[in-house]
């Protein structure tokens, strides 16, 4: 496993290696979820590289960037023992030299869901995401199901700006009790994690509502608020409806839906989301 400090590294190292490359973009605190990532591009490709970067474009002044946990070490055992090929391990003055190119992508998706939450979270997203895809050159990107809107807008950038990489959306892993793996959940102790996942639970309230034929959005909605207010400990950042494609709030049950939510659970944030598709 080959580990690149640089851009030029990076650069070079990933030319020689271009016909096949899957590129798992990561923040570090390495989980299940993403090395089932990890084991999907090396499945798909014949060669695989991850980076590991905590981007301050993506945190606002009041967010968790200092505290966000850091466990480089650990993170570069378990992909050595899932033979990746390459870790691309920049540090900040790498990414943002102090003449950085000003970068001025932004898509009708940016503004919904999580943007109206955290309206600079997606410009720091894509902007370190096609920053990568130019310095790498994957055919493949991976991406998980759990950050929905984050998906969508990649894929779109992706078509957006014309480059030649091959989507590739994973399914959400979950604990035991149901909670999506995430990097935030190392804030969390055993117990609190078990209690966290009345996030996941209070989602498939408002999913089983809808396979029994409830359509009505705000009904359905107020389920959810109903069942996460039954631990005091959560505080509602939103719950949304919407189109499982142009992420457009619903009035209405449609054939293919994007449930989701984001909460505060014991001062962590927390977002998790299922997914309704109708039979008929």
């Amino acid at each position: 496993m080959q580990i690149l400090n640089t851009i030029s590294d990076c650069t070079h190292w990933s030319k020689k290696h271009h016909q096949s490359l899957g590129f798992i973009p990561t923040m570090g605190a390495l989980h299940k979820g993403h090395l089932s990532l990890i084991q999907k591009s090396k499945e798909t490709c014949k060669q695989t590289i991850v980076s590991i970067y905590i981007n301050p474009a993506q945190f606002s002044e009041n967010e968790d960037l200092s505290s966000y946990p850091k466990t480089v070490s650990a993170d570069l055992k378990k992909l050595e023992r899932l033979n990746v090929d390459a870790v691309f391990l920049p540090k900040d003055k790498e990414m943002y030299p102090e003449k950085n190119i000003e970068f001025n992508y932004k898509n009708n998706l940016f503004s919904k869901l999580e943007g109206l939450s955290r309206p600079h979270f997606f410009f720091g997203v894509t902007k370190i995401v096609s920053s990568l895809f130019k310095i790498i050159h994957p055919t493949h990107a991976f991406f998980g199901e759990k950050d929905a809107q984050q998906s969508h807008i990649i894929k779109k950038m992706i078509i957006d700006l014309n480059f030649n990489i091959k989507f590739v959306p994973c399914p959400t892993l979950r604990d035991a009790n149901g909670l999506a793996l995430s990097s935030r959940n190392n804030y969390l102790n055993t117990q609190n994690k078990k209690s966290a996942s009345l996030l996941y639970k209070s989602l498939k309230v408002v999913k089983t509502a809808m396979e029994n034929g409830e359509n009505d959005v705000d009904k359905l909605k107020n389920m959810f608020l109903k069942s996460i207010k039954k631990n005091s400990d959560f505080k509602v950042d939103y719950i949304s409806i919407a189109c499982n494609g142009s992420l457009d709030e619903l009035t209405v049950i449609v054939d293919n839906v994007l449930i989701s939510a984001a909460v505060f659970f014991k001062n962590v944030r927390l977002i998790d989301n299922l997914t309704y598709q109708s039979s008929t």
